[in-house]
């Protein structure tokens, strides 16, 4: 083999492992659920494979209609669970009878109320609302969910769903970094205006005559790349890579 073939041959290799590396970069979390974090925010174990973006600066309140805060995204539908007992694939309404773990499937809609965003935005879980009287080691959400086959949603008449998951991206917090050096990590998913995204968490815990926990999100106006985004950035940065070791040497 001349030198030559030897050239390219490793030119053909460094764009393979580029092109692997950039797949796995951009392929989500397949490990474990993402946990809420002891202090605020979610651990970030188990999130590292997720798209993710920064930001520093302040929160935009979203949150279900009719609340007090001056929402700048409103979340419709937030209230029409599926709650399901382990096992099962049929819906219920409430976690009555429910004796052990169970899980919960949710789609919202998102309306942006705040006219100062006009595009893409971020939109994030960030904590376990202390009203439901759940510890956040009770509650994990999945970072690959799947729905039960042959799901019954008819017991919850308002529960829309249509069968898939939305990708979570991830966002860390830097707000704090320089003076405490904390970063708060959140998940959530990058939409905009009329979008809905569904998910599912699971409650390790009996409900033991506690309602269905609910998830508390905020909004920021930073957009972090969805996966398949991140996807293609990663190959177009790939190919890059390897169109300039073509380029000819003077």
């Amino acid at each position: 083999m001349g030198p030559t073939s030897m050239k390219w041959n490793r030119v053909a290799l460094s764009s393979a492992l580029a092109v692997m590396g950039a797949l796995v970069a951009a392929l989500p979390a397949m490990a474990t659920p993402a946990s809420f974090d002891s202090s605020f925010g979610f651990d970030s174990a188990g999130l590292g494979a997720l798209p993710t973006g920064q930001f520093s600066g302040d929160l935009l309140d979203a949150g279900a209609p009719g609340t007090s805060l001056n929402l700048a995204v409103e979340l419709s539908n937030s209230t029409d669970i599926c709650i399901l007992a382990s096992g099962s694939s049929t819906c219920q309404a409430t976690t009555a009878g429910i004796g052990g773990a169970y899980s919960v499937l949710v789609t919202i809609g998102v309306s942006v109320l705040d006219q100062s965003i006009d595009g893409p935005f971020t939109l994030m879980l960030t904590s376990t609302a202390g009203i439901s009287g759940y510890e956040k080691n009770e509650v994990q959400v999945e970072l690959n969910p799947t729905a039960p086959a042959g799901l019954n949603t008819g017991a919850v008449p308002g529960f829309s769903f249509d069968g898939s998951f939305d990708p979570f991206v991830r966002v860390e917090d830097v707000t704090f970094l320089a003076s405490s050096g904390v970063t708060y990590d959140y998940i959530g998913w990058t939409v905009t205006d009329g979008d809905s995204v569904s998910f599912r968490y699971e409650v390790l815990t009996a409900p033991n005559g506690r309602a269905a926990p609910q998830l508390t999100a905020n909004a920021i106006t930073a957009v972090v790349p969805e996966p398949g985004t991140a996807l293609l950035m990663g190959l177009g940065l790939a190919g890059l890579a390897a169109g300039g070791r073509r380029l000819p040497s003077a």
